[in-house]
């Protein structure tokens, strides 16, 4: 798989997640605010996940797992925040994010792998 064909693939996937949050209900687009906030912490994780296993070299189970982590650890520490507001829904989309990543990465593992055989 060229780098062309995975920076297509990376930008199918985001636009379709993005498309699937915003897109609830049918063909109704619902612009609020928490779908935005839940969309970039979706996006952010990924991200970040995409910075853990590539830059730093961390492997993708201990990246997925300390981030997994880390938003939980966030999502706690804003509940005792008096400013901030602690919402499941954010570590949902921090974690789903982050098994986002490792779903398309393992995927990409098996292409390859099958197309070197």
């Amino acid at each position: 798989m060229s780098v062309r064909q995975q920076l297509y693939l990376f930008l199918f996937v985001i636009c379709s997640l993005t498309g699937v949050i915003f897109f609830t209900e049918a063909g109704n687009l619902l612009y609020k605010h928490t779908r935005l906030d839940t969309t970039g912490h979706f996006i952010s994780f990924f991200l970040l996940g995409v910075l853990l296993h590539y830059v730093i070299k961390i492997s993708l189970f201990v990246s997925c797992s300390c981030l997994i982590f880390y938003g939980a650890l966030s999502e706690l520490g804003q509940y005792y925040l008096g400013f901030r507001n602690a919402e499941f829904r954010d570590f949902y989309a921090d974690a789903i994010g982050v098994l986002a990543f490792a779903l398309l990465k393992w995927c990409i593992f098996l292409y390859q792998r099958r197309t070197a055989i």
